[in-house]
């Protein structure tokens, strides 16, 4: 991502070296996952909110 000028918040190797955010860890999400389950051969869908200081970055970035 960083490589066409969309670097990744908090991904120190591969950033533009910049943590403007205090981020520890890499911001990346999955809103919804699905799958099959290895062992019951069950369909599973997941999903999950953004947490809310990916929010919160989300919002100083639109700024």
């Amino acid at each position: 991502m960083a490589q066409i000028g969309h670097p990744v918040v908090g991904d120190i190797v591969y950033s533009n070296g910049k943590n403007e955010f205090a981020i520890e860890g890499q911001m990346l999400h999955a809103k919804s996952l699905d799958f099959k389950h290895p062992i019951t051969q069950k369909q599973m869908h997941l999903e999950a909110p953004l947490p809310q200081y990916f929010e919160e970055v989300l919002k100083n970035l639109r700024k």
